[in-house]
């Protein structure tokens, strides 16, 4: 099978592609569920300024900085693993092909 691309998701698109339970463990993820090596500790205020992407596995890999200090900080959600989200997830980059 060929190596699925990264690519960059806006927020709509990534609505798009998760379920109510998925769009709940993103929201969290955001708010209280990255690590921050800074801080020696979850942000406290959140990660800001962040870029979505779905990796070659169709992970939701998140970039960003801690609300908190500043520090860069990155998060994978394995959402890829998931046989549904998976499915939904190629479909999405089908519709999405130039």
């Amino acid at each position: 099978m060929k190596k699925l691309k990264e690519i960059n998701l806006n927020t709509f698109q990534l609505n798009v592609l998760l379920n109510e339970q998925e769009k709940e463990a993103f929201e969290m993820l955001l708010n209280e569920g990255v690590y921050c090596m800074q801080c020696n500790d979850v942000c406290k205020d959140g990660v800001v300024d962040y870029s979505i992407k779905l990796n070659s596995l169709n992970d939701v890999v998140v970039d960003g900085d801690c609300g908190t200090c500043g520090n860069k900080v990155g998060r994978v959600m394995e959402f890829g693993e998931d046989p549904t989200f998976f499915a939904k997830a190629v479909e999405f980059r089908k519709s999405i092909q130039n």
